[in-house]
């Protein structure tokens, strides 16, 4: 049993490490839309269409939803963490 309950705490850590290193990632790509968008909006402001407005809408929202699961991420990666040293 206490076997078991080791390869389980091994394991959680395992996925809590591997959330935050994706957590790490997605910060790192919310980051790069948002320069992208702010490039975007440099590069094409003011088009007749408007499409530079919802290109870099459309980048805006991305990087919030990429960050938001970043930030889930690192809440879980932490849970782990926490129950790991637990248990």
């Amino acid at each position: 049993m206490a076997s078991s309950i080791a390869q389980i705490k091994q394991m959680v850590n395992q996925i809590g490490q591997q959330a935050s290193n994706t957590a790490a990632q997605l910060s790192q790509l919310a980051l790069k839309l948002q320069e992208n968008a702010a490039q975007v909006n440099s590069a094409i402001s003011g088009t007749a269409a408007g499409e530079d407005k919802t290109i870099v809408a459309s980048f805006a929202q991305s990087s919030k939803a990429v960050q938001d699961a970043a930030t889930s991420l690192l809440a879980a990666s932490q849970a782990a963490k926490d129950w790991a040293q637990k248990a």
